[in-house]
């Protein structure tokens, strides 16, 4: 009975030792917005509405690629929000690469789509430039900083009134 029970302990260890502890309090509209803002050149905007919504997200992400594809299929959502996707990769899938790839190329938006949408077999890249590793960088500080831990995870912020 003692061996079961230390074989089910280990079972147990080894399921979570990878996966980070998940903090339930999600940071303020007021420290996150302002760190936000320092990494927006960085995001990929997608929508013309006044709300916006600052969105991390991870590629190869089923729950990501499923949030994208319903925007992007959603006249009526990118008609009322304004989303700016900032691309954070989870662990447990290796995603840098394919992060690497949609931030180097001259049209992210559209090598997105068909990373997410279309599912289409696209090669990551192995290496990259000083200038796209940056990009990662300043992106996964803020996330870090933010305590983000799932993706896709979202911040929506509504107008100022007055400024409608």
């Amino acid at each position: 009975m003692k061996s079961i029970i230390l074989l089910f302990s280990f079972v147990v260890v080894a399921l979570f030792a990878n996966e980070p502890l998940i903090s339930k309090k999600k940071a303020s509209l007021s420290v996150a917005l302002p760190l936000l803002k320092s990494i927006d050149k960085d995001a990929i905007i997608v929508g013309e509405g006044l709300i916006d919504v600052y969105a991390f997200i991870d590629p190869v992400c089923p729950r990501s690629r499923e949030f994208v594809s319903m925007i992007i299929e959603n006249d009526k959502m990118r008609e009322r929000y304004r989303y700016h996707f900032f691309f954070y990769e989870l662990g447990r899938f290796h995603s840098q690469g394919m992060i690497a790839k949609i931030y180097s190329e001259k049209d992210p938006l559209s090598i997105m789509k068909k990373v997410m949408i279309e599912e289409e077999n696209i090669s990551a890249l192995t290496s990259f430039s000083s200038k796209i590793t940056k990009k990662i960088e300043n992106i996964s500080e803020i996330a870090m900083k933010l305590d983000i831990n799932k993706r896709p995870y979202l911040f929506v912020v509504k107008p100022e009134k007055g400024s409608e």
